[in-house]
């Protein structure tokens, strides 16, 4: 039983890096997301529907199929998780970690097309 206890904390510590690690490339598309914004309202001037194009398209990247969004806050699910087995909360986990995985390397893409289309312009 020891060894599946072990097995939830690491996995609970590897899934909370990988948040860590979203959350620090999402606010990295939003910076580089502002910067585009700030360029293209001084190239375009009153063109506020291109604007609002770039908008949209930024807001549907950042939202992704492979986001698991809990209802609770993250204490809350911890505490629900003990009632689970330890077996439905290594699958969860993994499951988790799994799109978390997924997530990082979208937003790696999309970063760096960001950093080759301001390169571009």
């Amino acid at each position: 039983m020891d060894s599946l206890q072990s097995h939830i904390l690491e996995l609970d510590r590897k899934v909370e890096r990988l948040n860590q690690m979203v959350e620090r490339l999402g606010s990295h598309i939003t910076a580089a997301s502002i910067h585009r914004e700030n360029r293209l309202s001084h190239s375009t001037g009153s063109n506020s529907s291109l604007l609002d194009c770039e908008r949209a398209r930024t807001e549907l990247a950042i939202e992704h199929k492979d986001i698991l969004v809990d209802s609770n806050s993250w204490e809350n699910s911890r505490q629900n998780e003990q009632q689970l087995s330890p077996e439905i909360q290594i699958r969860r986990l993994t499951a988790q970690l799994t799109a978390s995985y997924n997530r990082i390397a979208v937003l790696e893409e999309q970063l760096l097309a960001c950093r080759i289309h301001s390169e571009l312009t």
